[in-house]
């Protein structure tokens, strides 16, 4: 079993979580962070994969870094990341809101 494997986990945990976190603190901005984080994740997965899919003079890097599971892996990471990011814009925010407004 490959890290790839349990990257692909990564996007369904990260959707639960934003949505936990989003029912409990009344905020949009896990929701809003984490197809944001997914799209930044799939981007950088596919500057990731040409960049191995070019390979330098002298580097073999052999097979596993060919194709698209680059670019899959980083958006599931991605959404993971952006959900977690909006998680803590959205704790913060509550923190510091008057007892009163919540």
């Amino acid at each position: 079993m490959d890290l790839y494997d349990f990257s692909l986990d990564a996007a369904p945990a990260g959707i639960v979580i934003a949505i936990v976190v989003a029912i409990r603190f009344r905020s949009g901005w896990p929701l809003l962070m984490a197809p944001v984080g997914g799209l930044i994740g799939g981007f950088l997965g596919r500057v990731a994969w040409e960049w191995f899919a070019t390979k330098a003079v002298g580097f073999d890097f052999g097979s596993e870094f060919e194709g698209y599971d680059w670019v899959i892996g980083f958006a599931c990471v991605g959404v993971l990341v952006g959900a977690m990011l909006g998680s803590a814009l959205a704790v913060k925010r509550a923190r510091r809101a008057p007892a009163n407004d919540r």
